[in-house]
């Protein structure tokens, strides 16, 4: 590998980080209805009417690395997303609504624990969160959003940390018992 390819990655790694360590904030667009009651007649103020209006708003969040305590909780909702590549291949289209049905929500609720932190173990805000994202997340929203929360999951050291940490042992233990 020559120097300029050690440089580029070297650079890649360095702005993964950053934007790992500042997190990384979306919007999410949204509408709020307000209902007003309006008299109907400027002379008797006790007859109004009531007139509902539609104001479209938008909500930042931000999603930061996860600590252990989070990334344990997120790890616990993507077992639990189970996909079966036959089907899938059998059926493509109607798997993937089946799919979409079973785990829509399971979606919207891991975007909340990303964006909730350690504050993700408050049921009220976490409920709470999640239906926001169910209601108002569209599905290419979602998309990217998955892709944000892994990279900012970190897997990748956690592995290689393993890995190092695993080959730096000095005392492995001999087998006493050789399996047939």
């Amino acid at each position: 590998m020559d120097n300029k390819e050690f440089n580029d990655i070297e650079a890649e790694k360095k702005e993964i980080r950053l934007l790992i360590s500042n997190g990384i904030s979306f919007t999410v667009d949204y509408v709020e209805s307000k209902t007003v009651r309006i008299p109907r007649f400027s002379f008797c103020k006790l007859l109004k009417k009531k007139v509902t209006t539609n104001e479209p708003k938008q909500r930042e969040f931000v999603i930061k690395e996860p600590t252990l305590y989070t990334l344990d909780r997120l790890s616990a909702e993507y077992i639990e997303m189970v996909v079966d590549e036959e089907k899938i291949r059998e059926a493509p289209r109607q798997q993937a609504r089946i799919y979409f049905q079973e785990h829509n929500k399971r979606m919207a609720k891991v975007v909340a624990i990303a964006v909730l932190g350690n504050e993700w173990d408050n049921a009220d805000k976490l409920n709470e969160l999640t239906e926001f994202f169910f209601r108002w997340l569209k599905n290419s929203s979602l998309v990217e959003l998955v892709q944000v929360i892994d990279l900012t999951n970190n897997l990748a050291d956690f592995i290689n940390s393993i890995r190092l940490l695993s080959s730096a042992r000095t005392t492995i233990p001999n087998r006493v018992e050789k399996a047939d």
